[in-house]
């Protein structure tokens, strides 16, 4: 059997690195299909969940994603838009950001199995290098789960010390791409008018999966 690596399928290539970057630097790589994978390992105690990127994580969670044609240019993308966020102040980060968070690394796709019947899928990579979370992330009943809308992701908070709260479901890669074209400078200018929604909250104009009981949520910590 014959593998590709993700430079033959998709240009990308990967760049061992020590930890986390500086934004910008991380956006650059983006940018021009270079994926930072880092270079430690957590311990056994840490297997379920961490709060900042390891090995396990970055070449489990993220790599095969980029052999993905389509979440390969979303990837690129981002990254693009990211060296120019950088450029027009920290609001425009913070919104960018969050849509990494709820795309990226917690995103969920629906998809048809092999009965043909469509349900949830887990694609983001801060799911898949978590047992724990990637069983709660679609059996659970106290998680939010809500149909993708970009705007509403950028206003979102979300949380770096448990399991999230909301995730948001794609239909499809394509629609990450999609929703990535226009350019943000009008989307950062009204996002800046608008509060940000904590992490848990469900809005009335919300496509609702599932409501979140809530058990078991912290009342604060939202980023």
């Amino acid at each position: 059997m014959r593998f590709r690596s993700s430079k033959q399928a998709t240009g990308w290539t990967l760049i061992g690195v020590e930890g986390l970057l500086p934004e910008l630097t991380f956006f650059d790589h983006l940018a021009n299909r270079r994926f930072p994978v880092t270079w430690w390992i957590r311990k056994p105690a840490q297997i379920d969940y961490i709060a900042e990127p390891d090995l396990f994580h970055d070449l489990f969670g993220h790599v095969p994603l980029l052999l993905n044609p389509v979440f390969a240019d979303y990837m690129q993308a981002y990254g693009a838009g990211g060296v120019k966020a950088h450029g027009l102040g920290a609001d425009a980060l913070v919104h960018l950001t969050r849509l990494y968070w709820y795309t990226v690394e917690f995103g969920l796709i629906r998809e048809k199995n092999a009965s043909g019947n469509v349900g949830l899928r887990i694609y983001g990579s801060g799911i898949v290098s978590s047992k724990g979370e990637s069983i709660h992330c679609l059996e659970s009943a106290a998680p939010n789960r809500i149909g993708f809308d970009m705007c509403r992701i950028m206003r979102t908070r979300y949380r770096i010390d448990t399991y999230q709260k909301t995730y948001f479901v794609i239909d499809s890669f394509q629609q990450l791409m999609d929703a990535t074209e226009p350019d943000f400078t009008p989307i950062y200018a009204d996002l800046r008018a608008q509060d940000s929604i904590p992490a848990g909250t469900v809005l009335q104009s919300d496509k609702v999966y599932n409501h979140g009981s809530g058990e078991g949520w912290a009342q604060d910590g939202d980023v």
